[in-house]
């Protein structure tokens, strides 16, 4: 096999290891591959398809990739060969073809000259900083349009991203979505990201963290050379940089950063940004950039209503639960931490991710005493609210006055709101059934049993009922939060 490289192993173990070789080594170049491929596929074809093949040798010219038998080799041939194709080229200086075979029915002076590429699985898995950032090495659903939770609060960024992703217009070149940490800006972004990089026509993604961009720029400073930065960022179709406020206050960053926005934008290029605040709000910038960004396209990316937060939590426990069978989380478990838990969808998934460990690993199956104690390490012992709390509370979700719920009023609109607060007293307070009686107009404690026991028959089959409880308990909570009590 004269001119030919051989490899073995998961990786592609290079047996001539040849410094001399003006070709990169080829398995650093497959290890880019499947990483790159990574950011592109959803988790279970990843998984699937791609983790099981091996790069076997350099033959004829040719890199050949082998799948282990035919079924596989019908799946990858047919479906993701194009893509691994493509982007081997981008990553080989060389930019040498790919051959893909099934090892079961190589060549036969292929096979004789190399070792069967399955006798070694016990090579270990090498992580890479893409892999780890798209949740191949962590465990976590590859960030992708596919696994992200859409709703009323982030509907009009996705569909911005997409169609960004897609070379479709969108009005300016440069687009800012921003919104409070959290809530699924850098998700947004590398959707876009894997979504761009599976178009057809050579589009070019570049995605930095302010922090990268700063890191990068800073030293190409102390070495009088930022060229290598220039060079990267505008070849760009899509230039992303995100957490745009880190740079905030850095002045020769901002102006390194403001060129090569204007470069990228020059040449056809769409930039896309993503901040914690709208332009008029944003402060330690230049009055050029500002400007930039206020002509930018701005899309906000809002907080997560109760039903996107539910939803977040259920498909990253079901993810879980696909590797881990005994980690099963109850609906009843995800209201727990839908009412405990305060904050965005980070916070969100970070309770599923502490429910994992708690249950070791997904080992054990999670009980509500573990919710419970996530809760409380994460929140602090949950205060109970004062009677005049929950009131507040009840009078801001259905509309209605103080006035109203102290009333010996018979109207619906009256009755309905001041049972439910009268409920949540009783459950949430520790306060006895006469002295709740005594708060909403000096009523008999007989009143506030009946509207008791009646929200609790009810509660069983009424499930508008039980939204209308959760809302005034998740109000008490952001109340509570917000100093009162």
């Amino acid at each position: 096999m004269d001119g030919n490289r051989l490899f073995d192993s998961k990786t592609g173990v290079d047996f001539n290891d040849n410094k001399n070789n003006k070709n990169a080594p080829g398995k650093e170049i497959w290890l880019s591959v499947k990483a790159h491929l990574a950011t592109i596929l959803n988790k279970a074809d990843y998984d699937r398809w791609i983790d099981g093949l091996r790069l076997v040798a350099e033959f004829n010219g040719e890199m050949v990739i082998a799948a282990r038998d035919p079924l596989d080799f019908d799946r990858v041939d047919g479906t993701h060969r194009h893509a691994i194709q493509r982007i081997w080229r981008e990553h080989d200086p060389a930019r040498r073809a790919v051959k893909l075979v099934c090892w079961r029915n190589a060549p036969a002076d292929l096979v004789e000259n190399v070792e069967d590429p399955w006798a070694r699985d016990e090579t270990p898995v090498v992580e890479t900083t893409e892999a780890a950032s798209t949740g191949v090495a962590t465990g976590a659903p590859v960030m992708s349009f596919d696994t992200l939770v859409t709703g009323e609060a982030n509907e009009l960024a996705v569909q911005m991203a997409r169609r960004i992703a897609g070379g479709l217009p969108v009005g300016t070149l440069t687009t800012l979505f921003y919104g409070l940490q959290g809530t699924g800006k850098t998700h947004i972004l590398h959707a876009l990201k894997a979504a761009a990089e599976r178009r057809s026509d050579d589009c070019h993604v570049v995605y930095l963290t302010a922090e990268e961009f700063l890191s990068s720029y800073t030293d190409g400073v102390k070495v009088k050379d930022t060229s290598a930065l220039k060079k990267r960022l505008r070849a760009a179709t899509i230039l992303m940089i995100d957490d745009l406020h880190r740079i905030s206050g850095k002045p020769g960053t901002e102006t390194e950063l403001f060129q090569n926005i204007r470069e990228v934008t020059a040449n056809g290029g769409h930039v896309v940004l993503a901040g914690d605040k709208a332009p008029g709000d944003v402060t330690g910038f230049s009055p050029r950039m500002i400007s930039e960004l206020k002509g930018a396209t701005t899309v906000e990316v809002g907080a997560p209503d109760a039903g996107m937060r539910q939803q977040i939590m259920r498909s990253l426990a079901d993810h879980i639960q696909a590797g881990h069978p005994d980690f099963v989380v109850s609906d009843e478990m995800i209201a727990e931490f839908n009412a405990g838990i305060r904050g965005q969808a980070r916070e969100m998934t970070g309770a599923i991710w502490n429910l994992y460990t708690e249950a070791a690993f997904g080992i054990r199956t999670p009980t509500l005493d573990m919710v419970r104690k996530i809760i409380r390490r994460t929140e602090g012992d949950v205060r109970q609210p004062s009677i005049e709390l929950v009131k507040k509370a009840a009078m801001k979700v259905f509309d209605v006055t103080k006035a109203d719920m102290e009333s010996p009023s018979k109207a619906r609109a009256v009755v309905y709101p001041r049972q439910i607060a009268m409920y949540l007293c009783r459950e949430l307070t520790g306060k006895s059934f006469p002295q709740i009686g005594y708060s909403f107009g000096k009523r008999d404690h007989t009143t506030i049993l009946y509207a008791h026991r009646k929200v609790t028959k009810a509660l069983k089959s009424d499930t508008e009922l039980a939204t209308d409880i959760k809302a005034v308990s998740e109000t008490i909570l952001e109340l509570q939060a917000a100093g009162m009590n």
